[in-house]
């Protein structure tokens, strides 16, 4: 017999008069739970990562880059002691020409403070309007990344809660059966005290 600080190891596997199915039911859910964890948690990591990667890049799909031109001045960089400031990104008016040779115009975001007539990059979906700048393979890397290890941990949390709130389960059934184990010998030894 495994002991270890006066405790017997691997009890719960074991043959004992005292081991009840909840015990095993506990082990094995630990074993079940451990494998959840170890197998699944990686799995769902990864292809959310890739999901997400992939989302990404196919955002790029459908959109096209045109430059176009401010039409005018682009307001000066937010105060630096704006919370905003580290973007130096701000909306401004801009014109570009469509491949129908006719001439468009919308807001975008520009570099701040660029003056009128000075070219930008923007990028419009297939009916012409401006969308955001997709990402790059770098940027939809790192979102995946990101996601996938959110999702991995989110999913471990979920495993390690449901286990946790069995064994609480099971702790309380167990407390049930004792207290009625001990009603009982109670009753024997009242009888034979008679």
């Amino acid at each position: 017999m495994l002991k270890r600080d006066g405790r017997v190891l691997w009890w719960r596997w074991r043959r004992n008069p005292l081991k009840r199915r909840s015990d095993t039911a506990e082990v094995w859910m630990g074993v079940a739970a451990t494998a959840i964890l170890l197998l699944a948690t990686p799995a769902v990591g990864v292809v959310t990562a890739g999901v997400a990667e992939r989302s990404a890049l196919d955002q790029a799909r459908g959109l096209h880059r045109v430059t176009a031109h401010l039409v005018e001045d682009a307001p000066p960089p937010l105060s630096r002691f704006s919370l905003a400031a580290t973007d130096s990104r701000v909306r401004a008016t801009v014109r570009w020409t469509t491949s129908g040779g006719s001439s468009r115009s919308d807001t975008a975001f520009v570099a701040a403070g660029s003056k009128a007539g000075s070219p930008t990059t923007v990028w419009l979906d297939d009916v012409g309007r401006i969308q955001p700048a997709p990402a790059t393979p770098t940027q939809a890397r790192t979102e995946g990344a990101l996601l996938g290890a959110a999702s991995a941990a989110g999913t471990g949390v979920l495993v390690v809660g449901v286990w946790w709130a069995a064994r609480l389960r099971l702790d309380k059934r167990r407390g049930v059966q004792w207290d009625r184990a001990w009603a009982e010998f109670d009753a024997r030894q009242g009888r034979r005290h008679a």
